[in-house]
């Protein structure tokens, strides 16, 4: 990082002036656990010039005025390479974890393998080396930024499952060819029956992602034009962003039309979209695609739930062992797991008992193998449309069903 030049007294008066000036509405306070001050004036420098004194930077010397938050406090501590052992990495951890509105992140001088897991199971929400900081701390805060105005819209008495905002249930699986995006889709349907506000699909399998063509759509827009819209993207805007499929009222932001276009999302992107939808929607559907990217990590962190699908043979049983192991060791809570066993009838010489024992978790649902399934792909028509009382429809029906029946448990409302 370059320090910044000058007198202890000038830094810090050029600190305050970026902090307080030029920026709508109150700086957002980020705290730098370091004794360092060039590192702290470094920080306030990568932060302050780049937005005009939207961050509020101070130094502190240890972690109790972290407990001094409110739980309604909003705050980025910042933990330099001073602090970066593994108390003091485990003490932020557990205050963040009690308090919605703390994101954490550590400096470090460089990042091992080990350091990043013990900070990620402490529950630190991201790791920088000190080489890379100037360039890319900027964007690390502003993501966790994201995320705590999405806490904050929850702490307000919107929650998931309750008025106001949707639950939102990824799709997801380590391997391609499973029937990943015919679940979320015809999930979405399911779930758009009878619904008060409109359901969305969110396609984020960002290179390759088939929701807009297997629903016969050609979207005008993509989420490429709701990233670029950053900060003013808002319901109205949104809202001539989407697809809409008419048959079933759900409404689609689909995926870039190049496979290029995908660097071009970032996973603060992917809150702020979420955030939108959150808000005009009474349930997000997100298609993944298979491998757990920081957009896809964020997206898995920020859902209710995670449909999490598997196919009948060795390969996907393998590869969702491993996508399992992947969620532990990034401590995503394995409660929001629901697993989806696709084609689960096929005689393959594999039953659904192998399965289960082999990923050391129960089957929720099985969707069974049927021809009007591709054929409803290649039509273009959803399935649970197509054919309202075939065998994978009523599987898919029971699916949208647990999904709101653990969406009314966890709002303490009950069933429906």
């Amino acid at each position: 990082m370059q320090m910044a030049d000058g007198t202890p007294e000038t830094r810090e008066a050029t600190r305050v002036a970026r902090a307080t000036g030029g920026s709508s509405g109150a700086p957002r306070p980020v705290l730098v656990l370091e004794h360092d001050p060039e590192l702290v004036d470094a920080v306030a420098d990568a932060l302050g010039d780049a937005l005009g004194g939207r961050y509020e930077v101070r130094a502190i010397s240890n972690a109790d005025p972290l407990t001094g938050l409110a739980l309604a406090d909003r705050a980025v501590v910042v933990l330099g390479p001073a602090s970066s052992d593994r108390d003091t990495i485990a003490r932020v951890g557990d205050i963040a974890r009690s308090r919605p509105g703390l994101g954490a992140l550590v400096l470090v001088e460089r990042a091992s393998a080990d350091l990043l897991r013990t900070a990620l199971r402490a529950g630190i929400d991201d790791a920088l080396e000190m080489s890379s900081a100037p360039d890319d701390l900027l964007e690390a805060v502003d993501a966790l930024w994201s995320r705590l105005e999405v806490s904050r819209v929850s702490s307000n008495g919107q929650h998931p499952g309750r008025p106001g905002l949707a639950t939102v249930t990824t799709v997801f699986s380590p391997k391609g060819g499973v029937g990943k995006s015919v679940v979320a889709i015809n999930l979405a349907v399911a779930l758009a029956r009878g619904a008060e506000k409109p359901v969305a699909i969110l396609d984020l399998d960002l290179q390759f992602g088939d929701v807009a063509v297997m629903l016969r759509l050609q979207p005008v827009h993509t989420i490429v034009e709701a990233a670029a819209a950053g900060d003013q993207l808002d319901e109205v805007l949104m809202s001539s962003l989407v697809a809409r499929h008419d048959p079933s009222g759900v409404l689609v932001l689909a995926a870039p039309t190049t496979p290029s276009a995908a660097d071009q999302i970032r996973p603060k992107d992917m809150l702020t979209i979420l955030g939108v939808l959150r808000t005009m929607c009474s349930h997000v559907v997100i298609d993944t695609p298979p491998h757990l990217d920081e957009v896809v990590l964020q997206a898995v962190s920020e859902s209710d739930d995670v449909a999490f699908v598997v196919g009948m043979d060795v390969p996907s049983v393998k590869n969702a062992r491993l996508g399992l192991q992947a969620f532990e060791l990034v401590q995503l809570p394995l409660e929001k797991v629901v697993l989806v066993l696709n084609r689960a009838d096929s005689k393959v010489h594999l039953a659904v008992r192998d399965v289960e024992r082999s990923l050391q978790v129960k089957v929720d649902v099985n969707l069974p193998s049927e021809a009007l399934v591709p054929e409803s792909v290649n039509e273009g028509v959803p399935a649970i449309l197509r054919s309202p009382k075939a065998r994978f429809s009523s599987k898919i029906e029971a699916l949208a069903r647990l999904v709101v029946e653990r969406t009314s448990a966890r709002s303490g409302t009950g069933r429906p």
